[in-house]
C-alpha cells in the first residue's frame, strides 16, 4: 500500500511538472499567437507572443534601443528612463506603467542586458528587477518585481523578422492573481503590433549592430 501512494504521488507531481512546463494556445490577434503557461508555486501566469512580420530587424532593435520612444508603443507603459549604462550592453532601467482606475500604477527597476548573435541572426533583450539606492520606489506607484522576461528579435531575410516577447512578472500589492493574469494577456500582442507599427512609420535608421548580417 505504502509503494501504490508513493507511485502515485510520483505520477502526480510528474504530471503537475510537465502542465508547468507548457504553454497553452490563447488565440492569434493581428498575427501574434499568444500563449500563457503555468508557473510552478505561483498563481500567476507567463505569457508570450510571436509572430513573422515584414520588416527588417534593423528598425526593429532601434525602436527596442530607444528609451524615449517606448512610451509610445509599449501598451500600458508611461515612462521608460535609462538610469544609468552598467555595461557596454546592460543597462539599469526605471519603467512605469499607469492601471485602470482604482488600481494603483505599477513600476519597475531593472537591468537590460541586450545581446547580438551574429552566427544565428537573433537579437534578444533579457531584463531582471533589481534595488538600487539611486531609485527606491515611490510613493504613488508599487515597486513589481520582473523575473522571465525578454525579448527575442530572428533575422529570417533582409525584410522578414521572427519576433517574440515573454513576460512573467508580479506586480505585486493587494491584485488578485485573476485580475494580474486578465490585465496581462493582452499585452503580447498589443506590445509586439506597437513594436511593428512604429518601426515602420520611417522615421528611424536601422540598427548599425545587423548591418553586415545575411551579406
Amino acid at each position: 500500500m505504502r509503494l501504490l501512494c508513493l507511485l502515485l504521488c510520483l505520477i502526480c507531481t510528474s504530471a503537475s511538472a510537465r502542465a508547468a512546463e507548457s504553454w497553452e494556445p490563447l488565440g492569434t490577434t493581428a498575427g501574434v499567437a499568444v500563449q500563457r503557461k503555468t508557473m510552478a508555486d505561483s498563481p500567476l501566469f507567463a505569457f508570450r507572443g510571436e509572430g513573422t512580420f515584414e520588416v527588417p530587424i534593423g528598425l526593429l532593435i532601434t525602436v527596442l534601443k530607444t528609451p524615449d520612444l517606448a512610451v509610445e508603443w509599449v501598451d500600458l507603459m508611461t515612462a521608460h528612463k535609462v538610469v544609468r549604462p552598467l555595461a557596454p550592453d546592460q543597462n539599469l532601467i526605471y519603467e512605469s506603467y499607469g492601471l485602470p482606475w482604482p488600481l494603483s500604477d505599477r513600476d519597475y527597476l531593472m537591468t537590460e542586458t541586450l545581446r547580438y548573435d551574429e552566427a544565428r541572426r537573433v537579437f534578444t533583450i533579457d531584463y531582471a528587477s533589481v534595488e538600487d539606492a539611486s531609485m527606491p520606489p515611490k510613493a504613488d506607484h508599487v515597486r513589481a518585481r520582473a523575473f522571465r522576461t525578454f525579448w527575442r528579435l530572428t533575422m529570417l531575410d533582409a525584410n522578414r523578422t521572427q519576433v517574440e516577447v515573454e513576460v512573467f512578472t508580479d506586480p505585486m500589492g493587494a491584485l488578485p492573481a485573476w485580475m494580474v493574469n486578465l490585465i496581462q494577456k493582452d499585452w503580447p500582442w498589443k506590445t509586439i503590433d506597437g513594436l511593428v507599427g512604429r518601426a515602420k512609420r520611417g522615421d528611424i535608421r536601422p540598427d548599425p549592430g545587423v548591418a553586415a548580417w545575411g551579406q
